[in-house]
């Protein structure tokens, strides 16, 4: 995509279409913008409901798993999950963004279905590629060696949540059948937890219901696929050209899940299972409430995508309304998690997990950070075809999680772990902005703010 440009009246280097002036002609786009804004609430809600389901309905289960495990045996499930997270990320590469943008803006159904089988392809040949590091994963971390079943579970169920065409349903703006789906595979999962899991060595049964259930949808999932679109056979071509197109993205949520969901397993390299256990019990109640602001960006996205095309300064004025709500929000649930740490670790972990509080803590100070990344760079930079200079903040991010991870982890256990997060998750906040800066592109400068005066 090549970077948009300014006219003198602020708009892109395409023209905004305009209908005829008469009234009835009002009215009709008057009618067609109520049923959009109706749409976008609708879709809004959905993937609240994907939220729900990815982030809540686990939260449920942490009460009754880390006083069922204890720290160390939760220790070594959140190790385990966080490793088959790097899985899942693998596989799925970003595609709820990249192959979303492809369909949303497809012409006719061969390029749909052309997009489709790519996607297959590419996801069959990730997949391999994530199986192979979980031997190589089994040969060199101790843990795992340990406890194979353990590891094996968490991989194979994260390859399979990350096969369900998401981004299909994402593209053709069908985000409530997605939500269904996550939902309904969630909530049976959690229910057998509850069922199933009664001591430490059950652990590896948490992944093996995700998988199951997750299996389940996968199938249900291609079947609504079929009812409009044929499914070719994945072809290596396309699927190396969606992983051409994916890179970008590829390498940012990389680096974000490494300073957020994966660093679990990163810390147990250099901790034993119980640290391990009161840092990942901090990080999933500080994920799931920081999640809360991520649907919201999710959803606007492809509409952003296709308006900056006709109107920079439209799209602007969109990215500056999420900011504003997701940045309220993000303060908001800081000031809770920081000040409520102590009642929230004791009701939703246990007497046992002390330790998480001070973690908490430091972990809340990145709501508003991760407010800033959603909105400026998912909404807004790769909107905008930076894809390059998104690489470049995501892997100066990526090695700076690791190197302060290495620095402080062996040091300082689970709060040295806290602090790389967290510095990791500025320094890609403030690279966006720079970014956005150098290139006279930054939603809130007075050129793109124009329209609204």
């Amino acid at each position: 995509m090549t970077e948009p440009s300014i006219d003198s009246n602020g708009n892109s280097n395409r023209d905004d279409s305009n209908a005829g002036g008469s009234s009835a002609g009002f009215f009709s786009r008057l009618w067609r913008e109520g049923r959009r804004q109706a749409a976008l609430l609708y879709d809004i809600g959905a993937v609240y409901g994907i939220h729900f389901a990815n982030q809540a309905l686990p939260l449920v289960t942490v009460p009754y798993l880390s006083r069922v495990l204890g720290p160390a045996g939760w220790g070594l499930v959140a190790m385990a999950q966080a490793f088959g997270v790097y899985g899942n990320l693998v596989v799925d590469y970003g595609f709820v963004y990249s192959a979303t943008r492809e369909i949303a803006t497809a012409e006719d159904k061969e390029q749909v279905e052309g997009i489709i089988a790519g996607v297959s392809g590419a996801k069959l040949l990730l997949s391999a590629a994530a199986l192979g590091a979980a031997f190589c994963a089994y040969a060199f971390v101790p843990l795992f060696r340990e406890h194979p079943l353990l590891l094996w579970t968490a991989m194979i169920s994260e390859i399979i949540k990350a096969l369900l065409p998401v981004y299909y349903f994402y593209g053709i703006q069908r985000v409530a059948i997605a939500s269904l789906l996550d939902i309904s595979a969630r909530t049976a999962a959690a229910i057998g937890i509850f069922v199933f899991v009664h001591s430490p060595s059950d652990g590896w049964k948490v992944f093996a219901l995700n998988g199951a259930t997750a299996a389940v949808t996968l199938v249900i999932g291609y079947a609504l696929v079929t009812r409009r679109y044929a499914l070719r056979m994945p072809r290596l071509a396309e699927g190396w050209r969606m992983l051409r197109e994916g890179w970008a993205m590829f390498l940012f949520r990389s680096a974000h899940t490494i300073y957020t969901a994966g660093n679990a397993f990163v810390l147990g390299l250099f901790a034993p299972p119980r640290a391990v256990g009161y840092y990942a019990g901090a990080e999933k109640i500080s994920t799931a409430a920081v999640g809360l602001l991520a649907p919201l960006t999710t959803v606007l996205y492809p509409r952003a995508a296709a308006l900056v095309k006709t109107s920079l300064l439209k799209a602007a004025k969109v990215t500056r309304v999420t900011f504003y709500l997701t940045g309220a929000c993000a303060a908001a649930l800081g000031l809770i998690l920081w000040i409520g740490a102590p009642l929230i670790v004791r009701i939703l972990l246990g007497r046992n997990f002390g330790e998480s509080e001070g973690v908490l803590r430091i972990l809340s100070i990145r709501a508003p950070l991760i407010a800033w990344t959603n909105t400026l760079g998912f909404q807004w930079l790769l909107v905008l075809g930076l894809e390059r200079q998104f690489q470049k903040i995501t892997i100066a991010a990526l090695l700076l999680n690791l190197a302060l991870a290495t620095a402080l982890a062996p040091r300082f256990s689970y709060d040295g772990m806290a602090w790389a997060v967290l510095v990791s998750q500025a320094a890609a906040a403030f690279g966006i902005l720079i970014v956005l800066n150098r290139r006279a592109l930054n939603p809130f400068s007075r050129k793109l703010t124009e329209a609204d005066a």
